[in-house]
């Protein structure tokens, strides 16, 4: 699968049909005016404006302005770009429904050479490492400039640092998010707060993502049993398993080892 699933560079308008998609569509206006409808709420796009319509948002795009019109779009599988790096705070950040489901930053010049890039790295087929330096410069981007902004920064680092340790080498266990808490002397609004603006992510779903990704490796590498594997990883069940790893990744782990065993 694509990280890069289409990239391209239109001077025409399109007609506005209501719709929805997985993937997360980035928009780049250079010139013209648009109106966005996301989940019913209307947004005023002006240009030189950057654009994330997040995985799974109602949207619909309508061109208002006379006159010039250019815009990039650019189409990322968000599952894909997490199966390649492990950054739970970008693929929060494309795929987090608890917002408005999009996110618009201005005046951001160099965009347009990325978008250049990416669009030329998409036409000419080039290999999945490139897609992914191709769709980091952006999304990285679009991230530094919307990241919450952390009133004592060094220790919510260290927080979060010391908590990710301990989900990490622990997430076979019962993990309790109370007693990640308790450990740390702190409540857990506070930890959940924190965690989540340091990483885009709760601890309760940093520790469904580990165990879903490290799930993955073994069902893909491996010749385990899922009842194993499902052990190995701190789910209740090969049942509890299957159903998060579908849930992640759109595939059931019988469709992931297959996959894999397709490609040896």
């Amino acid at each position: 699968m694509a990280i890069i699933e289409h990239s391209g560079y239109y001077e025409t308008a399109l007609a506005p049909v209501s719709h929805t998609h997985t993937s997360c569509e980035l928009m780049y206006v250079l010139e013209g005016e648009l109106k966005i409808t996301v989940n019913e709420k209307l947004h005023h796009i002006m240009p030189n404006t950057l654009v994330l319509i997040k995985s799974r948002q109602h949207h619909k795009v309508r061109f208002v302005s006379e006159g010039e019109y250019h815009r990039y779009i650019a189409m990322i599988n968000p599952w894909e770009l997490r199966n390649q790096l492990v950054r739970p705070d970008l693929f929060a950040m494309l795929t987090d429904t608890s917002s408005e489901g999009i996110i618009i930053v201005r005046d951001i010049p160099a965009l347009r050479t990325e978008f250049d890039k990416m669009t030329e790295i998409f036409e000419n087929g080039a290999n999945i490492y490139s897609e992914l330096s191709a769709a980091l410069k952006i999304i990285s981007i679009l991230y530094e400039q919307t990241k919450p902004q952390k009133a004592n920064e060094t220790t919510g680092k260290l927080l979060v640092y010391k908590v990710r340790g301990q989900i990490e080498k622990n997430c076979a266990d019962n993990i309790k998010i109370a007693d990640l808490a308790a450990e740390n002397f702190i409540s857990v609004g506070y930890l959940t707060h924190t965690f989540k603006a340091e990483t885009g992510m709760s601890p309760r779903e940093y520790l469904s993502h580990i165990r879903c990704t490290r799930a993955y490796e073994l069902i893909r590498h491996t010749a385990m049993k899922f009842s194993a594997i499902s052990a190995a990883t701190g789910f209740c069940c090969p049942n509890d398993m299957s159903r998060k790893i579908r849930e992640y990744y759109g595939l059931t782990p019988t469709e992931i080892r297959a996959d894999a065993l397709l490609k040896k």
